[in-house]
């Protein structure tokens, strides 16, 4: 794996090469079964993509929740909750910021797997989450350009991009305002499996934990 940080104002976590080629393969190939009109759903159809009634998305998702009963069963999430509790992974993100030490103190956790092909894009958005770990994937080669990650602080006047690449994931604050800019391709929206892929995993506490620290 290979660690970059953000700060200055925005404190994010990227690390390339996070997941293993065995752990990879077994994911490509959950993702090319869930890639398909019967599974998943416009962004009218998916709750996290509209603000105050305005669709701020064009993309294809759905929870994973909705879909696997039991986690272990999904490549997608039981990776991805291997590969955070590692050592390597534990001791670089504390070593960067000592109060992500919360992210592994959350015990409420969802998924939403989102697709884009060609004109595909996410506006500036926040997340309802402690934290958000984005994971993306592509079949290799990549055919399309753009995908990538802004970040922005809270004050607005620091921003960060970080370029999309297969295989890369991204932690951050769910407070963090962050977009996706648009996908550029010859993809023509089918279901083509050659798009971008993201597997979004909003990290919170239960509600019976708020109740008991009140």
């Amino acid at each position: 794996m290979e660690f970059t940080y953000i700060a200055d104002g925005i404190d994010a976590v990227v690390i390339d090469n996070f997941y293993t080629e065995e752990q990879l393969k077994e994911i490509m190939i959950e993702l090319k079964w869930l890639t398909k009109n019967s599974i998943l759903k416009d962004e009218r159809h998916l709750e996290s993509a509209e603000l105050s009634g305005k669709l701020q998305t064009h993309k294809h998702g759905i929870f994973l929740e909705t879909v696997f009963a039991n986690w272990e069963h999904s490549a997608l999430i039981s990776h991805g909750m291997t590969q955070l509790k590692t050592e390597e992974v534990h001791k670089n993100i504390l070593g960067f910021n000592a109060l992500f030490k919360t992210l592994y103190h959350c015990d409420a956790r969802n998924h939403l797997l989102s697709y884009y092909e060609n004109s595909g894009y996410y506006k500036s958005h926040k997340d309802h989450s402690f934290f958000t770990i984005l994971n993306w994937f592509n079949i290799e080669p990549k055919q399309f350009e753009g995908g990538d990650m802004i970040l922005t602080s809270f004050d607005g006047t620091k921003h960060a991009n970080i370029e999309y690449r297969n295989n890369r994931v991204l932690i951050l604050a769910g407070c963090t305002p962050h977009e996706v800019t648009e996908i550029k391709s010859k993809l023509e929206n089918k279901f083509s499996g050659s798009g971008r892929y993201c597997n979004a995993a909003f990290l919170g506490l239960r509600a019976e934990r708020h109740e008991s620290s009140k």
